[in-house]
């Protein structure tokens, strides 16, 4: 057997024995964790999460020399910075050591892996300060001006003794909160996603919505802005749950020419009308929501918060979706609204198709998932085509897609851009 063969059966012992513990019954414990930020990148051998937030993080070793101790206690302390979590382990599977980031000494402990097991089902209590509170209210301040929903997202915070931190008491309180970042959604207006003729026929022709992983995003930039404006250590996200996340963009504005020239392949594509199903009768696993926008260059007020928040110690179940709905000053003319698609690998209800593409613009391998068109659960029914002023063939083009249309059994109206000076 083979230095590697070892190594592998040695990791595959230790995730064994790990899950087979009473530490399953608690945490989910993961191998082979790939961990992304905007300032690093790294892998944990196995991670112990809860609430999807890591609390512990173990680096496997086949011989633990003095060289192979330094080299796993530099990949602990990362591991601790990044996920901002409160324990890591080394071990070969024979002797474990444990730091717990809350004691000031932060010392390795050598320990039997009963003791560990112990350890991480009934660590020492973290005391909550003092001022916890108060601190969260003045972050709270920072954006929201109404006391009364200051008081009530203070209410639906919990202290957690076992890491130290302040979180929501449910993903569903969690989830309200950055929907008063976001604002409410008019549900009786529309919105409109711009893009090409050739897009069009594609989601006519073969009856499905396409959303992309967020990785090959249009403009790159996006998928990094909240991790520079705001770099807090939790706000990372593996890359399995990068590429378990799909977009879609749209907008509020109808037949608009900024946005005809941005999107609309300039004014010779479409723009798409879409009536949004109301949340109850919404296929689960989709956040729809607008974007919120810095209020001018420099100065993104919701960031600022949320980063004050984290600094008095409340941590985010969910921040790595949510941190995909901030933009720039600079985008805000497009009064986005966003639609997000969280997948699991068996979420089915819909869905038609799940593949890989190399994206045009960038040349990223990147995941795609197709869904029935105007499905009866998916958050956008497309009602309308709207079609560019500058379209070549427009009469014909109007007239074909009304066949098409027809002959898909779809009730689309087709009408033209009521702009007439475009040049």
């Amino acid at each position: 057997m083979t230095n590697l063969d070892e190594y592998i059966q040695r990791e595959h012992d230790v995730l064994k024995r790990f899950s087979d513990s009473k530490l399953a019954e608690i945490f989910e414990i993961h191998s082979n964790v790939r961990w992304r930020s905007s300032h690093k990148y790294v892998e944990f051998d196995i991670a112990l999460f809860k609430k999807d937030i890591i609390y512990a993080v173990i680096e496997i070793k086949h011989k633990l020399s003095n060289q192979a101790m330094e080299n796993a206690k530099r990949q602990i302390e990362n591991a601790l910075h990044l996920a901002n979590c409160r324990f890591g382990i080394i071990t070969d599977n024979k002797v474990f050591y444990l730091i717990d980031s809350a004691h000031l000494d932060r010392q390795y402990i050598k320990m039997d892996f009963v003791q560990i097991v112990d350890c991480l089902i009934k660590p020492n209590v973290i005391s909550q300060n003092r001022d916890g509170k108060e601190r969260i209210k003045t972050a709270l301040e920072l954006f929201f001006k109404q006391q009364d929903i200051i008081l009530s997202i203070c209410d639906n915070l919990n202290f957690d003794e076992s890491q130290g931190f302040f979180s929501f008491s449910t993903i569903e309180n969690e989830k309200s909160f950055f929907l008063l970042l976001m604002g409410e959604l008019e549900m009786d207006k529309a919105v409109y996603r711009y893009t090409s003729l050739d897009t069009l026929f594609v989601m006519l022709n073969k009856g499905t919505y396409r959303l992309n992983g967020i990785v090959g995003m249009n403009d790159k930039s996006e998928i990094d802005y909240f991790d520079k404006e705001c770099p807090i250590d939790n706000s990372g996200s593996s890359v399995r749950q990068l590429n378990e996340t799909y977009l879609s963009s749209c907008s509020s504005l109808k037949d608009d020419l900024t946005m005809w020239r941005l999107y609309g392949d300039d004014a010779k594509g479409v723009c798409l009308e879409f009536e949004m199903t109301p949340q109850e009768k919404r296929y689960n696993n989709f956040i729809l929501a607008p974007v919120n926008y810095a209020k001018r260059r420099g100065e993104h007020t919701a960031l600022k918060m949320i980063k004050a928040l984290s600094e008095a110690n409340v941590r985010f179940a969910e921040l790595s979706k949510w941190k995909h709905f901030f933009k720039p000053y600079d985008y805000s003319v497009e009064k986005e609204i966003r639609l997000m698609f969280l997948d699991n690998g068996r979420y089915d209800n819909g869905v038609t198709n799940r593949d890989w593409v190399k994206t045009w613009s960038h040349s990223i391998i990147n995941p795609i998932v197709d869904f029935k068109l105007n499905a009866s659960g998916f958050p956008l029914q497309l009602r309308k085509v709207i079609i560019g002023p500058k379209m070549p063939e427009l009469d014909i083009n109007k007239s074909q897609l009304e066949d098409l249309i027809s002959a898909k059994g779809y009730y689309i109206k087709v009408e033209n851009s009521e702009i007439d000076n475009y040049r």
